[in-house]
């Protein structure tokens, strides 16, 4: 068949998925792209609106502290401070350590690579669900630049604007990008009238590209981000029994549980604030051999500061819950990449990376908290106890303090080689050996308690209550250190130029850790590495003459171990809640089938389609934790689904372009995401339920047809689909509060580009 005008055929994906330039549709890997542009005409701001184009993923940001990524339903939340993310995010080369360091806006981007299943011999950091590869523009050495401004509703204020050029022709250059956003809280506080969920953050990055020779080149790229939000307040989605008692007890009136109207009520101020720093040096040796030896050497900083309303109402139980997380990591990475002839390509490397971890938590408690926490026990009806014949003195003014540090220095060896065996047949073997090791410890110290008064309220009821709600002094100290040889096979063939087929085995792989909370007995002050056994088959099918592609792949995920949080109800009624403690799920297993395709109908309209099923179970999980609202204290979940794990996935979109005179052009877009319900915690308690949601974006606009300039009006959300994207267990066992989606929000943005 002919070949159909240029202008008819879908533009060719350069993707460094394998550490080398290659065409999307020639890689044997499933996985989703995004540049620069679609980033942009799509509003897709953050790397947590990457789930709108990609149905396997997906993103969930209650804060930088809690951020969490999952890949094909495999992916834990980092509530607890000692948990590594199954998702590698990795920003230029550099692995970011804690997820919520990913969270930066992706201002000036060149491409987003979403790889999907392990990865590890072929990347610094070994992981078990997939990579998230963000490469920023390089410096150029001919002057560009471009502006961005965006307003809409709700104070929406974006500006983000980039220059490059050539600072000594030829040799060196150099690129600056910034951003700043703000916009008003969504959220309405019932105590005071203020408004809370905002946003506020700025960034900056600089760049310096210095290239003496054709075979030497250096890229230095620095990075600055700040954000100071009233963020972190969860709409309450369920009240525990317990709950309902206290409240009732000391007279206070709870909001009704209707999490869509996004109010609260709370006392204390929310406020989030982080700074992030960074620097890496990307150096590349093309060697007399014709083999690259790349260097890449990054260090990063990340501090995490927070003061919130500890128990989310308008009382004074925890007045306030302060937060600071310092995270300071190095990497270093080594890697020699070569084709040496038609038969083989290969890269091996070596991998080094250091993190330490500083973590203070500081809980004040109020004068409401010793007759809210003894509201609901049985003898103090008895007695005829009131409110205030208790004592506020027995817990108002105390403190604790849960302090806390983790180091981690991981190292590896990878290499993965690809065999050209026949013109059409490559087959790829790789190893990953890593060796890491964790050392941390974990205190609690209280302060601030008065002596207990000679009332009887006092002598009964004031120690109990005290070693329930305070807990002693308590410090633990452990290490954990282990090896593990992981690696991949892919058979992929080329069956016509237009139509691959591959077929891949893969190990991944995920150290244990320690568990970063305080513990009771039930729970393991440490937790296993994660495993994962990955089989999968995969098309890539071009058709009509290049102007469409369909890619499907199909999989099947063993995972061993599963890094899992709870929230486990207390053993009896003295004992406080266990929240974010980690445990391994004996077995998991993830089926499904994931559908990407694109066509371009005519010179003026796009299709895209993103279909993604998933099954994930519990295959061995005999010990599990309940619901808060069963009798019971453990369950066997085997058979059950998977918690975070959505069953369906689905994204759809068109793009239409109209010619004017003058060289002026039309433009629109509809994009519409579609996620099935899932729970959003292991116990699955009443609350926690994060229903199914279907989104509609929409986008008009006039610009230049050589996109010098655009002006475009947009609505997100435009059918007001009211969802939610976080859940949290709260104060008590079976209280949950989550976060609600934006609402419909439109407005404008200008873009010009020179």
């Amino acid at each position: 068949m002919p070949r159909l005008d240029s202008a008819l055929v879908l533009d060719e994906v350069t993707v460094t998925a394998r550490r080398r330039e290659e065409f999307q549709q020639t890689v044997p890997i499933s996985m989703s792209v995004l540049n620069g542009e679609q980033l942009n005409d799509a509003g897709l701001y953050r790397t947590e609106d990457l789930q709108q184009r990609v149905p396997s993923l997906l993103v969930t940001v209650p804060s930088a502290r809690y951020a969490s990524y999952g890949i094909r339903g495999l992916g834990t939340s980092s509530y607890n401070d000692g948990i590594d993310g199954s998702v590698g995010v990795f920003l230029d080369g550099v692995y970011l350590g804690r997820q919520g360091m990913s969270l930066g806006d992706l201002v000036d981007v060149e491409r987003v690579e979403v790889l999907r299943g392990p990865q590890g011999t072929l990347y610094g950091k070994n992981t078990t669900a997939g990579a998230i590869n963000v490469s920023s523009r390089a410096p150029t050495f001919e002057p560009e630049g471009s502006g961005e401004v965006s307003v809409g509703e709700k104070g929406l204020r974006q500006y983000r604007g980039t220059v490059s050029g050539a600072l000594i022709d030829g040799v060196l250059a150099g690129r600056l990008t910034g951003y700043d956003v703000e916009r008003d809280g969504l959220i309405d506080n019932r105590y005071d009238g203020s408004h809370l969920g905002d946003q506020n953050r700025q960034g900056l990055r600089g760049q310096l590209l210095w290239t003496p020779g054709e075979a030497f080149s250096a890229r230095l790229i620095g990075e600055y981000g700040w954000q100071d939000e009233q963020g972190g307040a969860y709409a309450a989605s369920n009240y525990s029994e317990t709950t309902l008692k206290r409240a009732a007890f000391v007279g206070y009136r709870q909001l009704p549980v209707d999490p869509y109207a996004r109010r609260v009520q709370q006392d204390e101020p929310n406020n989030i604030k982080t700074l992030q720093t960074g620097a890496s040096l990307e150096l590349n040796w093309r060697l007399d051999s014709g083999a690259t030896l790349t260097s890449i050497s990054g260090y990063r900083d990340w501090t995490y500061d927070t003061g919130q309303d500890g128990d989310g109402m308008a009382l004074s139980i925890a007045e306030n819950a302060a937060v600071q997380l310092n995270h300071h990591q190095f990497s270093q990475e080594l890697r020699l990449a070569d084709s040496p002839n038609e038969h083989f390509d290969y890269v091996v490397g070596l991998y080094y990376l250091r993190q330490k971890l500083n973590r203070e938590v500081g809980v004040r408690f109020g004068k409401d908290a010793a007759a809210y926490f003894l509201g609901d026990r049985p003898e103090i009806a008895l007695l005829g106890i009131t409110p205030g014949m208790i004592p506020a003195s027995l817990l108002e003014g105390a403190q604790q303090s849960f302090d806390g540090e983790q180091r981690t220095d991981s190292r590896a060896v990878f290499g993965q080689l690809t065999w050209h065996a026949t013109d059409r047949l490559a087959i790829t073997p790789g190893l990953r050996y890593t060796r890491e090791s964790k050392q941390g410890w974990i205190s609690r110290s209280v302060s601030g308690l008065a002596p207990l008064g000679p009332d009887l309220v006092s002598q009964l009821a004031g120690p109990l209550l005290r070693s329930t709600a305070l807990g002693g002094e308590y410090y633990r100290r452990d290490a954990v250190e282990e090896g593990n040889l992981s690696g991949q096979l892919t058979f992929s063939y080329q069956f016509r130029d237009d139509l691959l087929g591959y077929a891949t085995w893969a190990r991944g792989y995920k150290a244990g850790g320690i568990n970063l909370e305080v513990i009771g007995p039930s729970a393991e002050s440490t937790f296993d590495a994660e495993r994962v056994s990955s089989l999968e088959v995969g098309v890539k099918q071009g058709f009509w003459s290049d102007r469409g592609q369909l890619d499907v792949a199909v999989y099947q995920m063993d995972v061993d171990d599963y890094q899992a949080l709870t929230n486990r109800a207390p053993a009896s009624p003295f004992a406080p809640p266990i929240r974010d403690n980690l445990i391994n799920v004996g077995k998991v297993r993830l089926r499904g089938i994931e559908l990407d395709a694109l066509l371009r109908a005519s010179e003026r309209i796009d299709l895209r389609l993103g279909i993604a099923w998933n099954d994930a179970r519990y295959r061995e999980f005999p010990n599990a934790p309940c619901s808060p609202a069963s009798a019971q204290w453990s369950c066997d979940l085997k058979g059950q689904r998977l918690f975070n794990a959505p069953e369906w996935n689905a994204n759809a979109g068109i793009d239409y372009r109209h010619p004017l005179e003058h060289g002026l052009e039309l433009f629109s877009g509809l994009d519409y995401k579609f996620r099935s319900g899932y729970y959003g915690t292991l116990e699955g308690g009443p609350g926690s339920y994060q229903p199914s949601y279907g989104l509609t974006n929409l986008r008009l606009g006039l610009r230049r047809s050589n996109r010098r300039w655009e002006a475009e009006l947009w609505a997100r959300n435009l059918f007001d689909e009211q969802y939610i994207t976080a859940v949290y267990a709260k104060l008590g066992a079976g209280d949950y509060g989550v976060l609600t989606g934006d609402p419909r929000s439109v407005g404008m943005t200008l873009r010009t580009r020179w």
